[in-house]
């Protein structure tokens, strides 16, 4: 099959660039508007703002709570990359965007390490990226550039963080350009001009550089990964957001589960809160059963199959459920049995018709294979899912039916809502049923090579990245409240089974899963019972590591002994926040695995297996 003309331009481009700055090697630039004079990598690039930061600079971050302080001089370049969003005239909408939005942070000459740290984006990315008196980086990129990386970050197309808008154009149909530099167009471009912008600006080429990413990020490092791998030696996938043709259009179900069985959905607030408090109840239920060790969360949820329907306890008095009668007289927190078979269903994961395998294993539940009727699979026991609950999760939905009217509104969802001007009709989700959720998710999948670009990265052939000796690192947390592990665990069988078996693929590519880590770039437990600082999480760049020496930086510090030494990454030690609790992160298919004797506090009560 031909390259693709797009794939082909960016390619011609990496290598115009490449050799344009590697050629000859000049003294370092001033970081002043000279950088706008001097850099012109091509004729769609121009320099926005060229701003010097100077040690002890208070630098307000989109995701910061508090400011990231410089601790060395840095400077930031800010590029915008066109043409933009040419289908689109209405300036004032959304969906309106003149190119990519750059950021490219650069320590001075003397403190650079000879390295590019790339970072990612998460949800609908956006930011500050193209405007001059803004910042649109994340913390990590700015913290990343603090300990000597020159980072980069990009808005993936338009400046709205956050909000998913843009990808309606004015008149309701589907912005198809926007999507395309929302799936890999921006990163494409993020990597060139990042490394263009190095050469230029220090006067030689990186020793290396790597892509570091989360969530959205992840999906985008994946992306460049399947498709583009030379751009980087390494990658960090965290918690990447893969298939999400079908877990974001899934998303929903939980509401029509409520819907069809309860009578109930987000706009019922009253009803949802209330069925919500009861759902948190259950969960915690059902790590009290399955938590072995004694934590206050699971190291294996998947192998978890507590029913709340089974359990009388969980049940209201005189609830019949399957094979016991409920015994709870707290209003507050027990089931009627509709609302048990409720959570039942949610728990399982979408099928087509609403049913439920009352024979699902631990395989099946892990992500290793789908179930009859089973569209995708959901959140494990043990995971904070009352926001499922109590709001609707809608933008891929009506992606998928190219119908902006399916969005939720703010009545129902507590993202921020859809902004279009083609209609004032929303919450059409709610005229859904089972077979409406499953209509849509199939069509989300089959729209994917064209009108989505291939948003799903979810391509198992990595053999252009093995073959170039790139490496891979991926965690996720398996706590994670907003991507269902499982999805995750199942991209990753599926590229064992394309690539030869795990040891042919932990040559290039290890995966780890961490036991009640919830979704955050920066580590963020989720306990049952609330002992949150007790989970060990990773050590990981952010608000709360602002200076991250090489331990405390694990993951990446592991990829780049990889990459540089040749040395392939085994147990990565976590420790609580608290330093109660150590085990070892394992390289899948090992989990971490408490061994049945000895306090579930010290690592030699944990193994790998």
């Amino acid at each position: 099959m031909s390259t693709p003309p797009r794939k082909l331009i960016w390619s011609l481009l990496l290598l115009a660039v490449s050799s344009q700055f590697t050629a000859a090697l000049a003294e370092p630039l001033a970081c002043d508007d000279g950088i706008k004079q001097a850099f012109h990598p091509d004729e769609n690039t121009s320099v926005v703002a060229v701003r010097l930061v100077k040690k002890g600079e208070e630098l307000r971050a989109p995701d910061a709570p508090t400011p990231v302080t410089a601790v060395a001089d840095l400077c930031l370049v800010k590029l915008l990359v066109g043409p933009g969003v040419t289908a689109e005239k209405d300036k004032s909408a959304r969906s309106y965007s003149e190119g990519i939005g750059i950021e490219v942070w650069l320590p001075t000459p003397a403190n650079w390490n000879e390295r590019i740290r790339n970072y990612g984006g998460g949800g609908w990315v956006g930011g500050g990226h193209r405007y001059a008196d803004k910042i649109g980086s994340k913390v990590p990129a700015i913290v990343n550039a603090n300990v000597g990386y020159a980072s980069g970050t990009t808005d993936a197309g338009q400046p709205w963080y956050q909000d998913g808008s843009f990808t309606f154009l004015s008149d309701g149909k589907v912005n198809a350009e926007a999507l395309r530099s929302f799936s890999v167009g921006a990163m494409v471009e993020q990597a060139v001009k990042t490394k263009a912008l190095v050469n230029l600006y220090y006067g030689k080429a990186p020793k290396f550089a790597y892509y570091d990413g989360h969530s959205q990020g992840g999906r985008q490092g994946m992306k460049i990964a399947q498709d583009f791998p030379e751009l980087y030696d390494g990658y960090l996938i965290a918690q990447p957001a893969l298939n999400i043709a079908r877990f974001g259009t899934a998303s929903i179900y939980p509401q029509i589960v409520m819907k069809t069985e309860l009578g109930i959905t987000a706009v019922n607030k009253d009803q949802a809160a209330a069925f919500a408090s009861k759902v948190d109840a259950a969960n915690k239920r059902a790590v009290a059963t399955c938590d072995k060790a004694g934590l206050g969360f699971l190291l294996d949820p998947f192998a978890c199959d507590y029913d709340p329907a089974r359990d009388a306890a969980a049940l209201c008095a005189g609830e019949a459920g399957t094979g016991v009668t409920g015994s709870s007289n707290d209003a507050a927190t027990c089931m009627s049995a509709s609302e048990a078979r409720a959570l039942g269903k949610i728990w399982h994961g979408a099928t087509r018709d609403g049913s439920v395998d009352t024979a699902q294993t631990r395989d099946a539940r892990s992500g290793k294979s789908l179930g009859n009727n089973q569209l995708w699979w959901t959140f494990t026991r043990g995971t904070a899912i009352t926001s499922l609950i109590k709001s609707a999760s809608t933008d891929s939905l009506a992606l998928a039916l190219q119908d902006v009217r399916y969005a939720a509104d703010a009545s129902a969802t507590s993202s921020i809502p859809i902004a279009n001007g083609s209609t004032s009709v929303r919450n059409k989700w709610l005229e859904l049923d089972y077979a409406g959720v499953a209509d849509a998710v199939d069509k989300n999948v089959s729209l994917q090579p064209t009108l989505f670009a291939g948003l799903a990265t979810d391509k198992a052939d990595l053999a252009k990245l093995r073959d170039l000796g790139r490496k891979v690192i991926v965690w996720s947390g398996l706590a994670d409240d907003a991507i269902p592990p499982a999805g995750n665990v199942n991209y990753h069988e599926r590229v064992v089974a394309a690539m030869g078996g795990h040891a042919e693929v932990q040559k290039f590519l290890r995966m780890y899963l961490l036991p009640g880590v919830a979704h955050s770039s920066q580590g963020r437990a989720y306990a049952a019972g609330g002992r949150n600082d007790a989970v060990p999480l990773p050590k990981l760049p952010g608000n709360a590591n602002q200076k991250p020496a090489r331990e405390q930086d694990q993951f990446f510090s592991a990829l780049t002994d990889w990459v540089e030494r040749g040395v392939a990454p085994e147990e990565i030690m976590l420790v609580s926040r608290d330093n109660t609790v150590s085990y070892p992160a394992c390289v899948y298919p090992l989990m971490t695995t408490w061994n049945g004797s000895g306090p579930a506090t010290q690592p030699s009560s944990f193994s790998c297996r």
